[in-house]
């Protein structure tokens, strides 16, 4: 668990909801095109990110996945200020975006929405991720019984390495492993044409659960 997600959970609700992310310092996006491909598809459907903007502001965002729509809230860190929370859907007509249950225009949340798409296409890459589990404190069961988030996590790592080209040797049994939870990522078929898979829960309960958070191997 890295020092700036340890800041950004503190400011989340629910954050052990979530599987964490840090992005890092992040590059300035000026695309106008966003493409829903991208900002459609979290890794997780709740995903918690942490990392620092290019003026050098951090900042935390918490992204939730319904169908066809995604909503966005998040502030930043030090001073903390919070971002309007929006939501934009895929339609048949195109991306819609709403604030308050009013529907807006893109330029109105342009500003976070490149950030959301920036985080996105770095995830596909490189990241770092972790998810929280409240440590049975009696201070945090006090809290949680009165609705309020945890003080204090308990945090799980794994890694994830890049995907193996059909020569690379793929290792492995055919034992069925323990179950556990596989984050969204794209596909390419036989065909060449990506798809995007959504996250799901592999493998065999009885012999136990392994809860993930996420750390990329560089390739070799």
């Amino acid at each position: 668990m890295t020092p700036l997600i340890c800041e950004a959970v503190k400011l989340a609700p629910e954050p052990e909801t979530a599987l964490w992310f840090d992005v890092g310092m992040m590059e300035p996006v000026f695309d106008m095109h966003i493409p829903a491909a991208v900002v459609m598809n979290l890794p997780f459907k709740r995903t918690g990110i942490a990392g620092v903007d290019s003026k050098n502001r951090k900042f935390s965002l918490w992204l939730t996945s319904g169908e066809n729509s995604v909503t966005v809230a998040g502030c930043t860190i030090s001073p903390t200020k919070y971002f309007e929370p929006f939501a934009y859907i895929l339609t048949s007509e195109g991306m819609r975006y709403y604030n308050h249950g009013k529907e807006v225009t893109q330029d109105e949340i342009l500003p976070v929405l490149r950030m959301v798409y920036a985080v996105l296409l770095k995830l596909a890459g490189e990241a770092q991720a972790y998810r929280p589990t409240p440590q049975r404190t009696f201070i945090n069961q006090k809290r949680m019984a009165k609705g309020k988030s945890a003080l204090t996590f308990d945090w799980h790592t794994v890694e994830i390495a890049p995907p193996k080209s059909k020569n690379d040797p793929q290792g492995g049994t055919h034992a069925s492993p323990r179950r556990h939870q596989v984050r969204g990522h794209w596909r390419t078929y036989k065909s060449g044409k990506r798809g995007w898979v959504k996250e799901c829960w592999k493998g065999d309960a009885s012999k136990g659960v392994v809860f993930k958070d996420y750390q990329i191997k560089e390739p070799q």
